[in-house]
């Protein structure tokens, strides 16, 4: 290795970065060649060369210019390059730096030390995570077959047990319990995903994220999870079925006890929120994701016809979709986390940084409509006002110590810190922002665009009108159609009607895999966010 201090031109080129000596190509020039020599010779890494790319984001020139941004990135990305290393004391100083700057960043320079500071995750799937076939031949069995599987061997079942439809679940309960579940297909590619979450359910039951997290109990027949019933179930079955492919399991004390059906006390709401972001915390670690907590949408609508199927990317800061009907039915309940049709292993490194910001997303968006469901009729428009406001549903206090509780445990659970300290990130002003616009329904309206209509059949197009309440429909492919389908937070093709979340957004999911870095490179630190 050549071990010769660095050249000169480079010592130059920091000089001049750090007396704001470089106009704006210069400097994202400067920043580029620093980062070429650092990485070749990184033993020649200064204090000198650190200030000089620490001073981009000081230098008051760069901050209005229509490009900051990408001159941000470079330079966050170059010292997160460099920081990754950890090759000696002078560049172990870097993550817990950049992790400061994070914090007292807005704009362009938060948003690239974020997406810069992602890039530090390197975490790997768990090694023993199960593995599924391309194909799978569901178990032909007649529907007595697994109903009796619902008890142990020997044991009868209730007389008094009746069956019900919950969506395309049809549940076999008596006056006091839930004593089976039979989940179906709705498509040919749900197949999978359903067989996917029997084997998960397995998976868990021997790899548990917790003991408060509580699993349901797949069936398993002849070594198959996946099963199609060959007679009559029944119950008449909803039309969203595809066939008869189905899975079965008997479900854990609290599956179905969503913490924001109406009347859940503050006990049993915080119950909830906190042991599901400690197991998601902890699966975090183990590079295992839960992909839909709530289905987040930024429009429905075109799920078709874009290329992200119209789902949300929080990243992008546009107008959430729905955000109160995304809210109904989380992935998480009494029991801890459900649906495990949506675990998936990592692919990317900033997985860990994405579904840290959705989770917390999420966790937001329904704690929200735990308050709005006090009073669900209120909603839209009346008589009286141009929206409804609602912010009386809301406390305050309680919503604050959600946020703050979810943010504590899912940090904990990821990198296995006992402390964490809100005051820098500001949850009470946030909390504040978030009533605001959460209780108030400023934004109800969608477009039907002409293009979106002409992609539908005419039933289609007459039943996805009739659904949204209109009753004298119009000619297609006439003109946009303006829909009443909110509330949305934000106008339609706007960005995020709160900013302030998208920022928060930011902070808090770089903090994590900031903190999740150095814990993994032997740093028994707590990082400090202030």
């Amino acid at each position: 290795m050549n071990h010769a201090p660095p050249s000169s031109a480079r010592i130059r080129e920091e000089r001049l970065l750090i007396n704001h000596c470089r106009d704006f190509s210069a400097a994202y020039m400067g920043i580029q060649y620093i980062g070429r020599q650092a990485a070749d010779y990184p033993h020649t890494v200064t204090h000198q060369t650190l200030d000089a790319l620490f001073s981009v984001f000081e230098t008051a020139g760069f901050e209005k210019a229509k490009q900051a941004f990408f001159l941000y990135h470079e330079a966050a990305c170059t010292l997160v390059d460099i920081g990754r290393t950890m090759e000696n004391e002078i560049i172990r100083t870097i993550v817990p730096k950049l992790a400061t700057l994070l914090i007292k960043s807005s704009g362009n320079r938060l948003r690239a030390l974020s997406q810069a500071l992602g890039r530090l995750a390197d975490n790997c799937p768990a090694p023993d995570t199960p593995s599924f076939p391309n194909t799978i031949t569901p178990l032909d069995i007649q529907f007595s077959g697994l109903v009796e599987k619902f008890t142990p061997p020997g044991m009868a079942l209730p007389t008094e047990m009746q069956w019900t439809w919950k969506g395309r679940s049809l549940i076999a309960r008596t006056e006091t319990k839930i004593m089976g579940v039979i989940k179906f297909a709705t498509t040919l590619h749900n197949i999978n995903e359903i067989h996917w979450e029997a084997v998960w359910m397995d998976w868990f039951s021997k790899n548990p994220s917790g003991a408060e997290n509580l699993v349901p109990k797949p069936v398993c027949i002849r070594d198959r999870y996946l099963f199609n019933i060959t007679d009559e179930l029944p119950e008449a079955s909803p039309g969203t079925l595809y066939g008869s492919a189905c899975i079965v399991f008997i479900p854990c004390p609290g599956y179905y006890e969503y913490p924001n059906l109406e009347g859940s006390d503050r006990e049993q709401i915080q119950r909830s929120f906190f042991k599901s972001s400690l197991a998601l915390g902890r699966l975090s670690s183990q590079g295992l994701f839960h992909t839909a907590l709530i289905p987040l949408f930024h429009n429905r609508v075109q799920q078709n016809r874009r290329n992200d199927n119209g789902r949300y990317l929080w990243e992008h800061a546009g107008r959430l979709d729905q955000w109160l009907n995304s809210s109904l039915f989380p992935n998480f309940a009494a029991s801890g986390l459900r649906d495990f049709e949506h675990i998936a292993c990592q692919t990317k490194r900033l997985d860990l940084e994405h579904y840290t910001g959705e989770y917390l997303l999420s966790f937001i968006l329904v704690a929200g409509s735990c308050f709005r469901n006090k009073a669900p009729h209120r909603r839209g428009t009346d008589n009286s006002q141009p929206h409804v406001d609602t912010r009386d549903l809301f406390c305050p206090d309680l919503f604050e110590s959600l946020l703050t509780g979810v943010c504590e445990h899912y940090f904990k659970g990821l990198t296995e810190f006992e402390t964490f300290d809100p005051a820098p990130f500001n949850i009470p002003a946030l909390i504040e922002k978030l009533i605001e616009k959460m209780g108030r329904d400023e934004h109800m309206q969608e477009a039907l665009r002409v293009q979106d209509q002409l992609a539908m059949d005419d039933e289609q197009f007459e039943q996805f009108l009739t659904e949204r309440g209109v009753t004298d429909i119009p000619a297609k492919g006439e003109k946009d159609i303006i829909l009443i389908t909110g509330p949305h937070l934000g106008e339609f093709n706007q960005p995020i009607s709160i900013p302030e979340l998208i920022e928060f957004l930011f902070k808090f999911s770089a903090f994590c895999v900031s903190s999740f870095f150095l814990k993994k490179h032997h740093c028994t630190r707590n990082l400090s966010p202030g």
